[in-house]
């Protein structure tokens, strides 16, 4: 009976490696994976180059991975093995009551040639470094007397780890720093993280539980704040000023990173004004031409997987919003007479579904800063903006040089 039982397990696992083996080169390779949300590697080009300095030794590894049959399986299966093993995380990120996902480890930067990989911590020194840009920025503008206004927006394990399983201390840290560097220097910084921390405690849905971004709501929150922060708190829109559009089925990055696809997707919720106002606005590139003709929202993106996409049509590396019975924004030219006042907004794509709160109050000239555009001093004066508003999240002051290099 037990040489029957081995001769079984041995058959079944012939056909697994061979089936599987016969699987890999007979299914069509994939270019994408929608649960991941990324490229997959193809069948990397054999070049005796590539041989000699490693390419395609690290390609053809990339590529039996990322077109192994049933891909999306396995990788779940992975993550519920993980999970099983009471390790409370998969990929580097945590699994929370009620299904909420937040990343643990980053890549974090600590200089152009060096990246401390797949950890939590942080270099203090690149830190300071990128504290140091936004200082050195504010001073340059005060001296034309354009005003500097920074949004440095909590990731979602700072706002959510207070309460489970992440050291809370390493998020108060940075926290404090960010206080006392700013702070210190007169750079006027909208401080969010203890208010965001008491609505998720209390339940609100202020960020993604699938998506690294914070909600609308989150993203109301913020624009309440900052029209707090430059006095014009009476001037934001009430809540009730808008109306909720809910678009089902939406999967973020974290979930895509995650690989626990067992995880029930979000809800994107659209806040649009009641009045139909939404539709007396523009989306235009840097050449003037419509991105989006009305409103802030790109349809076509809520059939996708990328839904936060269809917040101003993704990302850009410059647009402007303004009215759209107002003439384009477009560099060297001044605003007309009776023209609202404009903004410089420098952001990730945190900034994305705060700008159809700010455009109520301001033409916005809106550069991509993870893109490169750095030099904001002398884009405020080339489009001859009253005022700069930088809008990141956190994550940007840890694994990038962006904020290090402004100008």
């Amino acid at each position: 009976m037990k040489h029957k039982i081995n001769m079984v397990i041995t058959g079944l696992f012939l056909v697994l490696v061979f089936g599987l083996g016969i699987a890999f080169w007979v299914v069509p390779d994939k270019d994408f994976s929608a649960d991941e949300n990324r490229a997959l590697q193809g069948f990397p080009a054999l070049t005796v180059e590539g041989w000699l300095d490693g390419t395609v030794s690290r390609q053809l590894t990339e590529y039996y991975a990322d077109q192994f049959p049933g891909r999306s399986a396995w990788v779940n299966l992975h993550a519920l093995g993980e999970l099983a093993q009471g390790k409370e995380e998969a990929n580097g990120v945590l699994l929370l009551p009620g299904g909420q996902l937040a990343v643990r480890r980053f890549d974090m930067y600590q200089s152009l040639t060096e990246r401390a990989e797949d950890t939590d911590c942080y270099s203090e020194a690149h830190v300071q470094a990128g504290l140091a840009g936004i200082v050195r920025l504010d001073k340059v503008l005060a001296g034309g007397g354009i005003p500097l206004t920074v949004v440095l927006a909590p990731r979602t394990i700072d706002v959510v780890g207070a309460d489970v399983r992440y050291p809370a201390d390493r998020s108060d840290a940075l926290d404090a720093t960010i206080r006392e560097v700013l702070g210190g220097a007169g750079v006027q910084s909208v401080e969010l993280m203890a208010e965001f921390r008491a609505r998720y405690a209390a339940g609100e849905y202020v960020y993604f539980r699938t998506d690294h971004h914070w909600t609308t709501a989150g993203a109301y929150v913020a624009y309440g704040a900052v029209m707090e922060a430059w006095g014009q708190g009476d001037e934001a829109l009430p809540p009730e000023f808008f109306t909720v559009r809910a678009v089902p089925d939406f999967y973020g990055t974290t979930y895509s990173r995650a690989g626990m696809f067992f995880v029930a997707p979000d809800v994107l919720e659209i806040r649009e004004a009641a009045d139909g106002s939404d539709a007396e606005f523009c989306v235009r590139d840097g050449n003037g031409q419509a991105v989006i003709k009305s409103g802030f929202i790109s349809e076509t993106y809520l059939a996708e997987k990328d839904k936060y996409g269809a917040f101003l049509d993704g990302t850009h590396t410059l647009l402007t919003i303004t009215r759209k019975d107002t003439a384009p924004i477009l560099p060297s030219e001044p605003a007309p007479v009776g023209a609202r006042p404009r903004l410089l907004l420098a952001r990730d794509s945190f900034a994305n579904s705060l700008v159809p709160y700010l455009a109520r109050h301001y033409d916005i000239v809106m550069v991509n800063l993870t893109g490169g555009m750095t030099d904001l001093s002398s884009l405020a004066e080339k489009y001859g903006c009253e005022r700069v508003l930088i809008v990141c999240n956190r994550e940007n002051l840890l694994t990038s040089d962006a904020l290090v290099r402004l100008s």
